[in-house]
């Protein structure tokens, strides 16, 4: 049977200045446009229906009922934190918001959020729910009342600089890399060299980019020094002593430091749980940049936290990703598998991280067990590759030996997808490159190795 689809809005296309193709949503785009801009709040039919059968009657107010949705869903990146264009703390910034508030919150646009509920349980979810909504929209129906003040509750607080504290390492590639002001968005990878002289156990990692609005995500993979000395031999294809990702694809990392994107929180390993790393072993950065209207120079920073002790586990990541991408121009819905190879373990999984570039559509993971049946990791129904998050399990899923990681995804190669980065389409294989495609996802876990074989903590 085949899967229904979320219907990809109506797109035009036109050669931009820069040479690169541009995609402009002829009619979303300009939806969002308007309510971004105006300044008044205006009821409309599209989205403020009052009197709607069975709503209830009460008018909701911003201290009562707002606020504490928008603070606990918004305002981490929508305040003083910069991360957003706009800040909705405080009733003037929500009232003069409104309208962009129900218009960004009934069509799902906001807040970025894409697992589908009721496939695999999360922690921290940013979605908002139903009853969330319709206060939100009943608000801006009502015209937006303040209610009493004293109701408001206390806005979280936006803590100035490292939001773990002081880093116990603190670290960042050679040089500034410059972005230009127009353009495709584009990647880099840096080593970088920890100069570390004893195993070291990292809890916890955090970035800062130096601008807002430059870097898209930013992963930090871990590779042996054997592997640091063939790096060190291929020629840099950068003046800031950094390579394209596919000058590099033979190299071979063999752990991931977490993920960050924007808005996202520090990675903070399980309690029990830490990364190891060894002396010799460096960092293989991989930044995604995004071009946004001027010129800047940017030099992300990398924090790490370290503990003394060793944890009760190790945290480690497996990766399930398929090289068999073969896309042909004007295929519309088509389905890529991957099957992970058996657990050689009882594995507990912590966290997962889907990924796939612009032809991705919708994206499933699923374990199934020796005995036969499966359990949910995660769905995208409407995959987004500006909104590629790390999802922390609600609780942590324990899978025997013997179990398997089933992953697939389906693509959209065709005129119609407005993020198709060729126009015409041509044909798209797997690859590291954004005008390549992926199937790929990262399973933070921790081996339960039997106790009788030794830790490795040095190479």
């Amino acid at each position: 049977m085949a899967q229904s689809r979320t219907p990809l809005p109506p797109v035009t296309r036109r050669l931009d200045k820069t040479g690169f193709w541009t995609v402009a949503y002829s009619k979303t785009i300009m939806f969002f446009r308007r309510l971004l801009v105006l300044p008044a709040l205006c009821v409309t039919p599209l989205v403020l229906m009052a009197g709607q059968k069975g709503e209830p009657t009460a008018k909701p107010t911003f201290a009562k009922d707002v606020a504490p949705i928008l603070y606990k869903k918004c305002a981490s990146c929508h305040s003083d934190s910069r991360i957003a264009p706009f800040s909705l703390v405080g009733y003037e910034n929500a009232k003069k918001r409104a309208l962009t508030i129900v218009g960004v919150t009934q069509t799902n646009f906001m807040p970025p959020w894409k697992a589908k509920p009721g496939y695999g349980e999360f922690k921290d979810v940013a979605a908002l729910t139903e009853p969330e909504k319709l206060v939100l929209k009943r608000w801006a129906q009502a015209g937006a009342p303040e209610g009493d003040p004293k109701d408001t509750p206390t806005p979280p607080k936006v803590v100035p600089g490292w939001r773990l504290g002081t880093p116990d390492i603190l670290v960042a590639h050679d040089r500034e890399t410059p972005i230009p002001a127009e353009g495709r968005d584009f990647f880099r990878d840096y080593l970088i060299d920890l100069n570390i002289t004893k195993p070291t156990w990292v809890r916890a990692i955090d970035f800062m980019p130096k601008e807002q609005g430059t870097v898209h995500h930013i992963i930090p993979s871990l590779i042996k020094k054997e592997e640091v000395e063939k790096l060190r031999k291929i020629k840099f294809d950068f003046p800031d002593n950094s390579w394209r990702p596919e000058t590099i694809s033979k190299i071979e990392p063999y752990n991931v430091l977490g993920f960050w994107s924007t808005g996202a929180p520090p990675f903070v390993a399980a309690e029990g749980t830490a990364f190891l790393i060894n002396p010799g072993d460096c960092i293989l950065l991989d930044v995604h940049y995004k071009p946004k209207g001027k010129p800047e120079t940017e030099r992300p920073q990398v924090a790490f936290y370290v503990q003394e002790a060793p944890p009760k586990d190790e945290l480690s990541v497996e990766v399930v990703a398929s090289g068999d991408i073969y896309l042909q121009p004007g295929q519309n819905d088509a389905r890529i598998y991957k099957i992970g190879p058996e657990v050689k373990h009882d594995t507990t999984i912590y966290a997962v991280w889907p990924h796939m570039h612009y032809l991705g559509r919708t994206f499933k993971a699923w374990v199934k067990f020796p005995a036969g049946y499966s359990k949910p990791l995660i769905a995208i129904d409407d995959w987004d590759p500006d909104w590629q998050l790390l999802y922390y399990l609600k609780t942590p899923m324990r899978i025997p030996k013997g179990s398997k990681i089933y992953v697939t995804g389906t693509y959209d190669n065709s005129e119609d997808n407005p993020r198709n980065p060729n126009s015409p389409p041509k044909v798209v294989e797997a690859g590291e490159s954004s005008k390549d495609e992926m199937l790929f996802f990262e399973v933070f876990q921790v081996e339960h190795k039997p106790k009788t074989e030794p830790k490795k903590t040095d190479q």
